[in-house]
């Protein structure tokens, strides 16, 4: 009977096929996760409850959100101003707190 030899490329594949999955599982459980539960996650196996599935969606002819109209464009710039505003305000409060402290 001939005795085969394992070359060194061999004992890479061997190594990477049983070791490192091994390291895998191990470094999960020990972090407290679930090492099945994430290579499924990884892998796009998941199952999904039925509870979980996404509904149908309707028929309704209403939009999700309402259109982009240059009314509500208009108002969150108005909004966008202001919190600048606001932001400068208390950018401006916390300098002279911090100038105050520093006596």
């Amino acid at each position: 009977m001939a005795k085969a030899k394992l070359t060194g490329f061999s004992r890479l594949l061997l190594f990477l096929v049983i070791f490192l999955p091994a390291t895998y599982f191990g470094a999960s459980y020990y972090n407290g996760e679930d090492p099945v539960a994430n290579i499924k996650g990884y892998l796009g196996m998941e199952e999904t409850p039925a509870a979980q599935v996404a509904p149908a969606p309707t028929t309704s002819t209403e939009p999700a959100s309402p259109p982009a109209t240059f009314e509500n464009v208009a108002n969150l710039r108005g909004e966008i101003k202001n919190l600048k505003q606001e932001l400068a305000i208390a950018e401006e409060r916390l300098a002279r707190c911090q100038t105050a402290n520093v006596e």
